[in-house]
């Protein structure tokens, strides 16, 4: 049975944050550095680090795209 703890939400957490920081890196051609250190600034690494919003199972592309808006 899958249990909802707060090691498998940080997991998933820092899983979104990595595939969102490649994908706008790939999209953008900014490299990879760059990128993270905007995400992890931004107010889209805030929503999604923190658990009480849920956003870490919300879709990864509209989070992709409220990243760009804000980039």
């Amino acid at each position: 049975m899958f249990t909802l703890t707060d090691e498998v939400i940080e997991s998933t957490i820092d899983s979104v944050s990595g595939y969102i920081i490649a994908a706008v890196s790939t999209d953008t051609g900014k490299s990879l550095e760059e990128v993270a250190r905007l995400f992890y600034a931004s107010r889209m690494y805030a929503l999604l680090s923190d658990k009480k919003t849920g956003y870490y199972w919300d879709s990864i592309p509209e989070m992709i795209n409220k990243f760009r808006a804000e980039i």
